[in-house]
């Protein structure tokens, strides 16, 4: 006689798994952190950026929080890193891009683009806010309230995380190029 049987599981299919908005619910979220690439004063920035539907950034939340927490700074040159397990670094795929990452627990490959650009703060902030999540710009005295400001090795590092319906823009744009 039988009194307990443990069945084994299938393993999930990470295919299946839908990242399509329901309802009223955002369709793209941005998730990316800024921080300072040159000298004090100049406005040269690193960027850190997932973009893709909100319900596939979040389950790569944990993941982008600890790759940003990992990051060293060196006098001179880019930032090293860890990454974070699941992740696979596919180059720089493109002049601007110092590295690539994509990850993959759903539907959705998910790709976290490290890039180096110039521009004011405030409108690589809005550029995100409005051009790629679709949502209202914020001022300058906004951006320790409607974004996440940290320290990381010593370094001042801006935490953006916005979902929206979109915004009129398409992929990675740099600052100044419309």
């Amino acid at each position: 006689q039988v009194s307990r049987y443990t069945a084994p599981k299938d393993p999930i299919d990470v295919d299946t798994i839908s990242d399509d908005p329901e309802g009223d619910e955002p369709a793209d979220r941005v998730l990316g952190a800024i921080t300072a690439a040159g000298k004090p004063g100049e406005e040269s920035w690193y960027f850190f950026k997932i973009r893709a539907r909100p319900k596939a950034v979040e389950r790569h939340v944990a993941a982008f929080n600890e790759f940003i927490e990992s990051l060293k700074f060196a006098e001179n040159g880019p930032p090293s890193w860890t990454v974070p397990a699941g992740w696979r670094e596919v180059g720089s795929q493109g002049p601007d891009r110092i590295a690539t990452f994509k990850m993959k627990k759903s539907e959705t490959n998910v790709e976290l683009a490290v890039t180096r650009f110039g521009g004011p703060l405030l409108d690589n902030i809005n550029r995100w806010r409005v051009e790629q999540a679709g949502m209202p710009a914020i001022t300058e005295a906004e951006i320790e309230t409607k974004c996440k400001v940290l320290t990381v090795d010593g370094h001042k590092v801006v935490i953006v995380d916005v979902a929206g319906l979109g915004g009129k823009g398409g992929g990675m744009k740099g600052p100044f190029q419309k």
